[in-house]
């Protein structure tokens, strides 16, 4: 039983590395064969006695003693959006600290996808090879984890009304009419270090068209069973199947195209213009 201190939450209580794996076992993180992982692990405040690597490999080491044979987190980088170039080995992640620390161990294997690529390790990880140049398309990574036989989505402190990307992926493959196929080009360097010119797409919002922070799926997959919810220190943590997000999210989209977006949109004002980034901020997030 590893009784190491992580953190301590607003009331004053300790979790330790053990509660963490009881807490993810709980909400059945252990039962798949691959479990996709999106973080947020600022839990509480953290062991003072721990630096920044003995808390984050913490949590590696209790995701790997889940024992599902293949772990996939998110590592996008939206490199071409911004006009950067893509370098597999060094282009860092802006979906969390754990994400880029894991990125960088032995054994774990990235996607070349200049936009949304994906880290995995385990026996398949090699299924983020061979991808298809549309980033939320067929034989994307979304595509392969649907074509797969028992993936899970954890949420590990991220809140899944304001992070699942997998609802794109949904979009894509319905071919709801506020979003379009934007192409990006630019240069990805390979694990090798060589370097080539390619494009990419991603799916992106029309003008206007604003996605919703979805509590509201969350609320409804939570009542019906779905997902499974629990609380680890100050932050969620919660649980579903690929099969069940898949089937409600094409339930919800087809019962109503709206569903995921803030306000209903007039097809007459679609406009396929991509605005994200045209203030000169950089881009984090799809």
């Amino acid at each position: 039983m590893n009784t190491l201190r992580l953190f301590c939450d607003s009331f004053g209580n300790w979790t330790t590395v053990n509660d963490l794996i009881e807490k993810m076992k709980q909400v059945g993180a252990h039962d798949c064969n691959v479990l996709f992982v999106h973080t947020d692990v600022m839990f509480g405040k953290m062991n003072p006695e721990l630096s920044k690597t003995q808390y984050l490999d913490s949590f590696y080491q209790a995701l790997l003693s889940l024992n599902v044979d293949t772990i996939v987190m998110p590592a996008f980088t939206f490199s071409f959006c911004n006009h950067e170039p893509y370098d597999v080995r060094k282009s860092k992640t802006y979906m969390g600290v754990l994400n880029e620390y894991i990125r960088k161990q032995p054994n774990v294997e990235r996607s070349a996808d200049p936009i949304l690529s994906m880290i995995a390790t385990g026996k398949d990880k090699s299924m983020l090879r061979g991808l298809a140049r549309h980033s939320l398309g067929k034989d994307s990574s979304y595509d392969k984890l649907h074509h797969t036989y028992g993936v899970k989505f954890l949420f590990l402190g991220a809140e899944i009304g304001e992070c699942f990307t997998y609802i794109h992926y949904m979009e894509k493959i319905l071919g709801v009419p506020y979003r379009f196929d934007m192409p990006f080009t630019g240069t990805i360097i390979d694990t090798a270090g060589n370097s080539y010119e390619d494009t990419f797409y991603l799916y992106a919002g029309c003008k206007g068209v604003k996605p919703a922070s979805s509590y509201y799926f969350r609320d409804y997959l939570t009542e019906k069973g779905y997902l499974a919810v629990s609380r680890l220190g100050d932050k969620p943590l919660t649980c579903i199947s690929e099969a069940d997000a898949y089937r409600e999210i094409q339930k919800k989209l087809e019962g109503d195209v709206c569903y995921f977006l803030e306000q209903p949109f007039k097809k007459v004002d679609l406009e396929h213009v991509y605005t994200k980034g045209l203030d000169g901020k950089r881009i984090v997030s799809c």
